[in-house]
């Protein structure tokens, strides 16, 4: 922290009282954790993003009644509605839409349609989407939202009246608006979620100018911008590479400090753990390994990526893969995709659910960095367990945050009404040619290949790309360094300078009224 941020932070402590709180107890001590997290010895989802805070409290100065304060959940809408399905049958679909903090507005979080969606769930993602905008430094609130259902059961019309159902009942709650809360996809949902959620609300809110705005992730056609499908696996990948260099290497593989040549298993090939793949491979990464729910892949040699996701894509399973490579791939296949998470690599990318690393398996994952590009992979146990074996573990409120960031992006542009680089890609071409054809004029050949290359302008996609990768360098570079100052975990580190962030603005404000 900046000796001017110290002063002031100090400046603040010495002026801020808070009287003897009446708030609930903490959320954590108030839910019944799942049977399955019970059994297993482990803490919950949100038992745990408790814990990770509560030790990353510990290295901040601020007093315990505002912790208490910046760790609870704001606010939790439940919802219970019908459903008319397809043959005139009704179902009860339940939900849920948590906000965890109101010091930036709106909230931002994602929507996600399973089976396994329970009210702590959320309230864990929602307090992960907090720190996360606090870390990538986007002015938003953390929320997150969740419908209970299995999406396979039902047909896509009986989804899209499930979706705007959904999106009427936050509206009559007040639980989403530009201004309020913007949801955006998640796990089950995606593009063609966030499309109708928009429709719904400018149906149900004429005369809003901004309404497109209400919600992100949609398609470009619709107000989406260029490269948000791209954008969390993008920011994985900056922030492994930047992890490599700074830190020059995982403790298995000294001196390595990039990610060409580097070996790399991930787990989970949905939209995330496939761009990250597909960036790594394309820098020279080595994807040993890819789990999915059918099994494993594996190959000495590096996994085509492509060829795997076309696969997935054509037959609906990671089955069959194997057999379907060339000889020379050596290409093998297991039906029990965890022997992953327990393979020797470089650097192992848990990139589906939350908890699949916990205290049963974390002793013999024998990878020198993981790196958390799902929520909450990595439980709390397992971290401990990881730090002690001097296992980098990149935390995922740090490393996920491309998609939030990039969220950022396309809510400005929807309130700017205006796709980036429309005011200046044209005059940044002319600008470069006219500094090609002075320096040719000078004597300087410059060939026809070289002018391609600098004679570009910014386009939408690039400058997306370019605002993602200095966050997410930003970010990593201030991570490391306060890792150091604190002599703690990249984890902690993160935490930390997330909550000094949420509570300085909470402090600069003061409390209403």
């Amino acid at each position: 922290m900046s000796t001017l941020c110290t002063t002031r932070l100090t400046r603040l402590l010495r002026s801020f009282r808070v009287p003897r709180p009446t708030y609930a107890p903490a959320i954590s001590g108030a839910l019944v954790r799942p049977l399955s997290a019970v059994a297993a010895g482990e803490l919950s989802f949100l038992e745990s993003t408790d814990r990770f805070f509560d030790e990353a409290a510990a290295t901040t100065p601020f007093p315990k009644d505002m912790l208490a304060f910046l760790k609870s959940c704001n606010s939790t809408v439940e919802v219970r509605f019908p459903v008319v399905l397809d043959n005139g049958a009704v179902r009860i679909i339940e939900g849920y839409r948590a906000q965890h903090s109101h010091h930036r507005l709106p909230c931002k979080g994602g929507i996600r349609y399973s089976i396994s969606v329970d009210k702590q769930e959320v309230q864990a993602l929602a307090a992960l989407m907090t720190f996360k905008c606090a870390i990538a430094q986007v002015p938003f609130g953390g929320a997150k939202a969740g419908l209970c259902f299995e999406k396979s059961e039902f047909s896509l019309p009986e989804i899209d009246r499930i979706t705007r159902r959904f999106t009427a009942e936050l509206i009559k709650k007040n639980s989403i608006g530009p201004a309020v809360d913007v949801p955006a996809p998640d796990y089950g949902t995606g593009p063609r979620e966030m499309a109708l959620i928009m429709d719904t609300y400018q149906h149900m809110t004429l005369g809003n100018i901004d309404a497109a705005a209400c919600v992100t992730g949609k398609p470009v056609e619709l107000g989406g911008v260029r490269g948000r499908e791209k954008a969390t696996g993008l920011g994985v990948y900056f922030g492994i590479r930047e992890f490599l260099r700074i830190q020059r290497g995982a403790p298995t593989t000294p001196g390595l400090s990039s990610v060409a040549n580097a070996t790399f298993v991930v787990q989970g090939l949905g939209n995330v753990g496939y761009w990250a793949s597909h960036f790594i491979a394309h820098h020279g990464g080595i994807i040993l390994a890819v789990a999915e729910r059918g099994g494993m892949v594996s190959s000495p040699s590096g996994i085509d990526i492509e060829a795997l996701k076309k696969w997935i894509g054509t037959t609906g399973s990671i089955k069959g893969f194997a057999e379907s490579s060339p000889p020379g791939a050596a290409v093998s296949f297991s039906p029990h995709p965890e022997e992953a998470l327990e393979m020797a690599c470089d650097v192992l990318i848990p990139a589906a659910l939350e908890g699949v690393v916990h205290a049963g398996n974390a002793g013999r994952v024998r990878a020198g960095m993981v790196a958390e590009a799902a929520n909450g992979p990595v439980t709390y146990r397992a971290s401990q367990i990881l730090e002690k074996k001097g296992v980098v573990v990149i935390p995922d409120l740090l490393l996920n945050s491309g998609g939030v960031t990039v969220s950022y992006f396309e809510w400005v542009k929807n309130l700017g009404h205006m796709r980036f680089g429309r005011m200046t890609r044209r005059f940044e071409e002319e600008a470069m040619q006219n500094m090609t054809a002075v320096l040719e004029r000078n004597g300087l050949k410059i060939s026809e290949a070289d002018k391609k290359l600098v004679e570009v302008g910014g386009d939408e996609e690039k400058l997306v790309f370019s605002g993602l990768e200095d966050t997410m360098v930003d970010a990593c570079e201030e991570t490391h360094k306060k890792s150091i100052e604190l002599k703690s975990s990249l984890r902690t580190a993160a935490f930390n300078i997330a909550i000094t962030r949420i509570g300085l603005d909470y402090m600069e404000r003061g409390i209403f009224p």
